[in-house]
């Protein structure tokens, strides 16, 4: 049932521009997903079953694995870019309902009583300027789906980095990434479970720097989850 809004402001397909919907049937099925022979170690980025990290590359501080939903280009791509930078909020729902169902029940298997996820958090003055933080945004919507805890208490970004997406080298993004985040320590449990979550993953700098600040803060688990690759 469309609502006022719908009427001021229709929404219309990302891609084609058809009034109703912002995923319209004919777009949406143009959207791949990333099959279980396509999953990598977020380490390494070679091929890895079921994304776990590689033996050869895990060490005390390393992200335990990566699973990511969606392939990072077509409608998808248009979609993050709308969320993040058009601020286009209110498509995240009807984002978050082209997940397949096997997502949950893959996610499910890393699930404990002490799971919960953690959004990538933006500097204060980002968050700021944009008004609203896009992986907290998807983030309250998938742990209504996984039935899990949503935590922004534990990790803080304290310092204001350069825009990943204009750096193009790896070594030069894992750089630009030191020291941004830091702990309430207090807040960890070394049962914890945690699930690191962000809307696209590309050369994994942020998420390896959070995950290394999770694990010396005491987290015993942390496994990366983002809606793209």
């Amino acid at each position: 049932m469309l609502n006022l809004l719908d009427l001021i402001f229709p929404k219309r397909c990302l891609t084609c521009w058809r009034f109703g919907k912002y995923f319209c049937d004919r777009c949406a099925s143009t959207i791949r997903t990333i099959g279980t022979s396509e999953t990598i170690c977020p380490i390494c980025e070679r091929p890895a079953i079921g994304g776990i990290t590689h033996p050869r590359c895990q060490s005390n501080y390393s992200l335990d694995g990566l699973t990511s939903i969606f392939r990072y280009d077509g409608i998808i791509k248009k979609a993050v870019k709308s969320l993040k930078y058009r601020r286009v909020t209110d498509l995240a729902r009807e984002f978050m309902a082209l997940i397949p169902p096997s997502f949950s029940s893959e996610v499910t298997k890393l699930r404990t009583n002490e799971a919960f996820l953690i959004p990538i958090p933006l500097h204060i003055s980002r968050l700021r300027d944009r008004g609203f933080n896009q992986a907290e945004v998807l983030g309250r919507l998938l742990v209504d789906r996984l039935q899990i805890p949503i935590r922004m208490d534990i990790l803080k970004r304290v310092k204001k980095t350069t825009p990943q997406v204009e750096m193009k080298d790896r070594k030069e993004r894992l750089q630009n990434m030191k020291d941004v985040f830091s702990m309430n320590h207090l807040a960890i449990q070394p049962s914890s479970h945690i699930i690191l979550f962000d809307d696209v993953f590309t050369t994994g700098a942020t998420m390896m720097v959070a995950g290394e600040t999770l694990k010396r803060a005491g987290a015993r688990f942390v496994w990366a989850v983002t809606m793209a690759r």
